[in-house]
């Protein structure tokens, strides 16, 4: 299958100064043994942290109107400008996602502003090292963790996801009826604009029944040796069986050869036996062991055509190292708990290889040994995670955060309710009730492991879309 986003990120970067603002230039005289930084120390500093990020431009000090000038011309090859100072109107007005970073004691600040309603976000860098350099450390990091952010939206162009659909090009389960405001013709024409238009992204959509006769045919050995490794790797096989388990293996290298077959990136299907004339047969395992599978290998794959949910993921993977955890939503508000859960998850939550436990399960709505199988995922306690929702048809993105919590301690056999994997986040249900919104984000939502809310927001600022904050 296609690795999408294998060329550096290109970010131009500019300087509008060096060193100490005018007036401040005799500090040198006073403290020789100050080091004052440079243009080019700073750059290499950026650069040991922004892995797979060129920055092209110079380091010496430019007028606004040179380095306008090559933006323009370079415009088609940049993923976004890196500004050390106030970035001019004109620069702005190119559109492209931009950190400026005001450079303390270097430049008087005005009229560096928060630059609200445009595709900037900002940071600040003095000329000199902090007194306490673990402070002066924390804003390089600020300024790479937003350099990143951009890295996260050049990675998505000419990313190509495949939906295996009947109702093509958005499936069955989403958008909702709240979701269609004008129609379902207008609703995912507006889709796939916005969608070309913020990433450069696009769909393939195909019919079930490619995947159907792509499953029969698989490898039956090849299928046997991969369920053998998920039944090695599991804590328990329960309520399915190798026969079900071998069905899942042969949907899993169904699922990459098609993948690979339509030069896509990601995959989508409609799971679980669900919608559309050819599924209702019943004829397809579960997708929770296969998207697991191949989410756990940092390939985005999401049951019932979720494409929101995937892109988020998508964009999620680049910035957290996980594909995360896409789910129905739910919000205990009285308890101060928001529920996601699905049958499928990242078995990588940390996004650097620490591997969740799991137990291989039959789908809930199932009997037991029919269906193919899926995963409870044993994600971890008392972790903090951010839960994140993109909007391409309103251009919105839901973001907020909690703490994870024993599900076992809220109710009596918590695995065995509704969705197999599921995580109970405590939050500020109340606000995150009265807030609620299913008629843009519908009833869905994606979990990442750690505290990316801020990261969620400058992303939002970067590609001009608004940002909700849920639990605020």
């Amino acid at each position: 299958m296609v690795k999408q986003g294998t060329r550096n990120t290109k970010i131009y970067t500019v300087f509008f100064s060096s060193g100490f603002q005018g007036e401040c230039r005799i500090y040198t005289n006073y403290h020789p043994d100050v080091k004052v930084l440079e243009n080019q120390e700073i750059l290499e500093k950026l650069k040991d942290k922004c892995e797979g990020v060129e920055f092209v431009g110079e380091v010496e000090p430019v007028k606004a109107q040179e380095a306008i000038a090559n933006i323009k011309a370079q415009r088609e090859d940049l993923g976004g400008v890196l500004v050390f100072g106030q970035p001019p109107d004109e620069l702005i007005s190119i559109g492209l996602p931009t950190v400026a970073v005001h450079p303390l004691w270097g430049q008087w600040q005005a009229t560096f502003n928060a630059f609200k309603g445009e595709k900037v976000v900002t940071s600040c860098l003095p000329v000199i090292y902090d007194k306490d350099l673990a402070v002066f450390s924390s804003r390089m990091e600020d300024i790479a963790v937003k350099i990143r952010l951009i890295y996260a939206i050049s990675k998505m162009k000419g990313l190509r996801v495949l939906v295996v659909t009947d109702l093509p090009p958005l499936g069955y389960f989403e958008p909702t009826g709240l979701q269609i405001e004008k129609g379902r013709e207008e609703y995912e024409k507006v889709y796939l604009d916005n969608l070309k238009e913020t990433f450069g992204a696009s769909l393939v959509p195909i019919p079930q029944e490619k995947l159907f006769e792509k499953m029969q045919k698989a490898d039956e050995q090849k299928a046997k040796e991969v369920t053998q490794k998920w039944i090695d790797e599991a804590e328990e096989v329960k309520g399915t069986n190798e026969e079900e388990i071998v069905k899942s293996a042969k949907l899993y290298l169904a699922m990459k050869e098609l993948m690979e077959e339509n030069n896509c990136g990601s995959i989508t299907t409609e799971g679980y036996g669900w919608s559309g004339s050819f599924s209702k047969r019943n004829l397809f395992p579960s997708q929770g062991l296969p998207s697991s599978q191949l989410s756990t290998e940092g390939i985005v794959a999401t049951s019932e055509t979720l494409l929101d949910c995937l892109i988020t993921q998508q964009l999620g993977l680049y910035i957290t190292g996980s594909a995360g955890f896409s789910g129905d939503y739910i919000v205990d508000f009285p308890n101060d708990i928001a529920t996601v859960g699905h049958c499928e998850a990242s078995l990588d939550p940390y996004g650097d290889g620490r591997k969740a436990s799991y137990v291989i399960r039959n789908l809930p709505l199932m009997e037991e040994n029919t269906g193919g199988a899926c995963l409870q995922i044993n994600y971890p306690i008392g972790d903090t995670v951010t839960v994140a929702k993109i909007s391409l048809y309103q251009k919105k993105i839901s973001v907020f955060a909690g703490e994870t919590v024993s599900g076992d301690e809220l109710f009596p056999y918590w695995n065995d309710i509704l969705c197999r994997t599921k995580l109970a986040i405590k939050t500020n249900g109340k606000a995150v009730f009265e807030n609620l919104d299913w008629g843009t984000f519908g009833n869905h939502r994606v979990a990442f492991y750690g505290d990316y809310r801020q990261e969620f927001k400058d992303l939002a600022k970067l590609i001009g879309f608004e940002v909700v904050e849920k639990d605020k």
